[in-house]
């Protein structure tokens, strides 16, 4: 074949007509009940038309009579499922055979077995084979792309059953289905010649507005630089994929983009931003085989920022463990390029250090704010690629290099002392965490048990007040109802029984409490604005050496 062939056809008949393959560079199925269920409904409101686009397709030609497919995978394989599930619902086995060998399968005569019409990648292939083809409904999910193709394949069973009932159990609806999916579930199939046109066109559709994965873009990228490495290329790349899918696959952008700020520069992660400066920097074989193989290699290194159970941590102080906990517990990204830096450059000791100091940082941002994340989030990467060019060498360096964006003692305490949580976790954290400090803990910024289950958040001025404030006007309760100084701790039942109580009533349970900073709410006689502000101050005074920048 010399030229790009086009052609508009139901995605059935694509399916039923082709074997289909998905390369082995591409990601693995990734499609959500969510996604399912938009095809589902795409298809059921449109059931009626005479035909409804759902795309372009790209394929390339392959080995052994496959056609590879360079974008569409996820549909093709949807559109799959929704045949399987046609399949087990006919109760005639020669209807239900006639599905299986067109649409999903081909037998082979010698060795007694039906392959599947389409396979999927490494990653997905036997889980599909055995669950689809092979029927086997206990068959076992080992990654998180076979669970999305279970919950897929479910989903869509139970959906066509609905409809089933809906049609009083006549069959003929599902055969509906399998034409409307033949003839009026229209595609534009694109085929072109070599691997290297896929690429070129894969990256041309993106440019011309249709919406591509940014991951998918530099992955697809990266491989059609690789030349004759492409073999050593593909295994580092599934390799790193699949250990990121044992944690969460949309991290896999997220990794890539730190790994770059760590070891080049920072740039922005929209309007394909990263893949833009992959392309200009990263140009022939030996560069991206030597990017992908460092992307793999250094990848349990950032993973162990996210899990502080990691064995990696054995390595470590104990305390390094409780403050990546620490750090996990607010869900943020901005600092993990400077900590992806500082294991992979520190001495042990002076990771503790480091990272005692980013949960000093973090907390002091939230609390003074001002500046945007995106701006922090730069500090950060510029600062962790001076580390990993050992322009910065240790904790006290790096201290000092941020200190003109990091709040200072005066300013941490000022802001701290009228900061309104909006948060809930942030706001239980900020308590605990002075509750240790005031009982003498030595590392108060530490986690403790949270859980909301058992420690709740108290607003002493509560969300509903019922006339039981006189002192507060409604405005005023609007700005101090989540004052720092209006909350504390409660055990969850306490806190659900007197919810919006009057203050002296509240105060008898408070003076119960184990917790320094509920029980001393005995110290005032009444509510108001003015003793939330001084217990807010008193709090404030408390902030300044639970989340120092001291080092001891």
């Amino acid at each position: 074949m010399s030229e790009i062939k086009y052609e508009f056809i139901g995605i059935g008949t694509l399916i039923k007509n082709k074997n289909l393959k998905v390369p082995t560079h591409q990601r693995p199925y990734s499609w959500q009940t969510e996604h399912i269920e938009d095809l589902l409904y795409d298809i059921k409101n449109n059931f009626n038309e005479d035909e409804y686009f759902l795309g372009t397709i790209v394929l390339t030609a392959g080995d052994n009579n496959k056609n590879e497919i360079v974008d569409g995978q996820q549909r093709i394989t949807s559109v799959s499922l929704i045949y399987a599930s046609i399949r087990d619902l006919l109760q005639n086995k020669t209807d239900s055979d006639e599905i299986h060998t067109k649409y999903l399968s081909t037998y082979d005569i010698r060795t007694k077995e039906y392959f599947p019409k389409l396979e999927l990648s490494q990653q997905d292939n036997e889980f599909y084979r055995n669950l689809i083809i092979n029927k086997q409904n206990n068959a076992e999910a080992r990654r998180l792309s076979n669970t999305y193709l279970k919950d897929a394949y479910h989903t869509i069973f139970n959906f066509i059953t609905r409809v089933l009932k809906n049609h009083n159990n006549d069959e003929n609806v599902l055969i509906d289905w399998k034409d409307f999916l033949d003839e009026k579930l229209k595609v534009v199939v694109i085929t072109v010649p070599t691997d290297v046109n896929a690429f070129t066109i894969f990256e041309t559709l993106n440019d011309r507005g249709l919406a591509l994965a940014q991951t998918d873009l530099i992955k697809n990228y990266l491989y059609g630089k690789a030349d004759n490495r492409i073999d050593e290329v593909q295994r580092a790349w599934i390799e790193l994929v699949s250990k990121i899918e044992t944690e969460d696959e949309s991290l896999l952008l997220t990794y890539i983009k730190h790994y770059w700020f760590v070891n080049y520069s920072f740039v922005r992660e929209s309007k394909n931003e990263l893949y833009k400066e992959i392309k200009n920097k990263i140009n022939n074989s030996t560069q991206v085989t030597t990017f992908v193989n460092n992307l793999k290699n250094d990848i349990d290194i950032y993973l162990a920022i996210l899990n502080p159970n990691s064995s990696f941590w054995n390595n470590f102080d104990n305390l390094c463990k409780n403050y990546i906990e620490t750090l996990n517990y607010f869900s943020l990204e901005q600092y993990r390029p400077l900590v992806f830096s500082i294991l992979k450059k520190f001495q042990p000791i002076e990771v503790k250090k480091s990272l005692k100091l980013i949960v000093s940082w973090l907390v002091r941002n939230l609390i003074v704010g001002g500046l945007g994340g995106g701006t922090l989030e730069k500090a950060y990467a510029e600062k962790a690629h001076a580390i990993i060019s050992e322009n910065i060498k240790n904790a006290s360096e790096l201290r000092n290099s941020l200190s003109s964006i990091i709040p200072q003692d005066e300013t941490f305490k000022e802001q701290f002392s009228i900061a309104s949580v909006s948060k809930a976790k942030y706001a239980r954290y900020y308590l605990a965490a002075i509750e240790n400090y005031k009982r003498g803990k030595e590392h108060p910024e530490l986690i403790v048990n949270l859980n909301p289950d058992s420690v709740n958040l108290e607003h002493i001025l509560p969300e509903n007040p019922e006339n039981n404030y006189p002192n507060f006007t409604e405005e005023q309760h609007t700005v101090y109802y989540k004052r720092i100084g209006n909350l504390t701790l409660m055990k969850t039942k306490e806190n659900n029984d007197f919810k919006s109580s009057k203050f002296s009533d509240k105060k008898k349970k408070y003076t119960e409490s184990e917790l320094w900073i509920t029980n001393s709410l005995r110290e005032y006689d009444d509510w108001t604005i003015e003793t939330i502000n001084e217990r807010q101050s008193i709090l404030a005074e408390l902030a300044l050496n639970t989340w120092s920048l001291r080092f001891e």
